[in-house]
């Protein structure tokens, strides 16, 4: 059983992979070529916003963002306290302090309330985390009166309410990170957005500061999608609806034999990719271990909240004591597009199994 289905989507698409790759290595254009530029429309347009500015990798669309945002030294980010590094590092990066704000125990995502709370006169962004493709209340975020950057790395194709994942705020970050619902096979990412001042100087940024070529406005960087990922994320994206709902069809399966059992379960704030189906359990690391037994194969996302890290101590985080204890019990189950029936309920038969004995 995979834990993930990297290998399997290349399997199940290997003559059009392969064929998007020999074109492009054709073409004789491998850097800011036309398959770029077209992923970047269809992306775009996936996602219910105007422009899509393609770069390097995920963490990059978010720092890039920040900076095309206006974020800067002295400014100060709202960020959740349970995330991937990439969220707060992004903000670091962009010269701002990343303030960690607490999460929900309900849905896992950033605490709307606390998020107010923490706000000070310096506050210049929030960046809700979609968690494990869990739309973030961002009705309730924009509420703190601050620009809002989507980190929407795990949220390929998931809504709420208010929208498609990407589209709410005043820009979003995707990650293609080999692993995500759309993956590319290295690192990826991309910028979303319909504020075309956002959009003109993230693409300046991705490219050295410049419009044109060799004449450059602005401080900028390295950070391009290459024409080998942007053809082949062409090649996926016709698919993802298929797989998302394949994901999700899972996911109500185990929501609905883990009903009855003493385990917590992400509230669902809209409807998720489901990117990772997570529960929690006091009793996490047994349960591992009997999962393990069985071949059925976990993960931890994830083990250390980030106000905990040393990486971040320099900001004197605040106390975030539901992140500490969400942390401590997480546990992800195997769910993705080609995982089967049977293995499907051998992941339910083991849990439930686990709190029989």
């Amino acid at each position: 059983m995979h834990f993930n289905d990297v290998q399997l989507q290349y399997e199940s698409l290997r003559d059009e992979i392969d064929g998007a790759i020999r074109e492009v290595l054709a073409n004789g254009r491998y850097i800011l070529g036309p398959a770029m530029v077209a992923f970047e429309d269809e992306f775009a347009r996936y996602t219910r916003t105007a422009e899509g500015i393609a770069v390097g990798s995920g963490t990059d669309a978010l720092t890039i963002a920040l900076s095309a945002m206006g974020v800067g030294a002295g400014d100060e980010v709202l960020v959740p306290a349970v995330s991937a590094a990439a969220t707060a590092m992004a903000a670091a990066a962009a010269g701002a302090k990343p303030v960690f704000v607490d999460v929900s125990l309900h849905d896992f995502n950033i605490d709307p309330i606390q998020a107010l709370d923490r706000k000070t006169a310096r506050t210049r962004a929030v960046i809700p985390v979609h968690l494990y493709g869990m739309p973030a209340r961002l009705k309730e975020i924009s509420n703190v009166g601050v620009p809002i950057l989507e980190d929407a790395a795990q949220a390929h194709g998931s809504y709420a309410n208010w929208g498609r994942c990407g589209a709410f705020g005043q820009a979003a970050a995707f990650s293609f990170y080999p692993t995500k619902n759309l993956g590319a096979y290295g690192d990826a990412g991309i910028i979303v957005t319909s504020d075309s001042t956002v959009a003109n100087k993230a693409r300046m940024l991705r490219n050295y500061g410049q419009r044109e070529n060799y004449s450059s406005e602005i401080l900028g960087e390295n950070s391009r999608l290459d024409e080998l990922h942007a053809a082949i994320l062409r090649v996926k994206l016709r698919k993802l609806d298929q797989w998302n709902n394949r994901r999700r069809a899972i996911a109500a399966k185990y929501r609905e034999a883990f009903r009855d059992l003493p385990i917590g379960v992400q509230a669902e704030t809209g409807s998720s990719n489901y990117h990772l189906f997570v529960i929690t359990s006091p009793q996490r690391n047994k349960l591992r271990a009997h999962l393990d037994e069985l071949k059925i194969p976990t993960l931890i996302h994830y083990p250390h909240p980030l106000h905990r890290q040393a990486a971040f101590a320099e900001f004197g985080p605040a106390r975030c004591p539901n992140a500490d204890l969400l942390c401590s019990r997480v546990v992800s189950l195997p769910i993705h597009a080609f995982l089967t029936d049977g293995e499907v309920d051998r992941v339910i038969e083991g849990v439930r199994a686990f709190f029989r004995a």
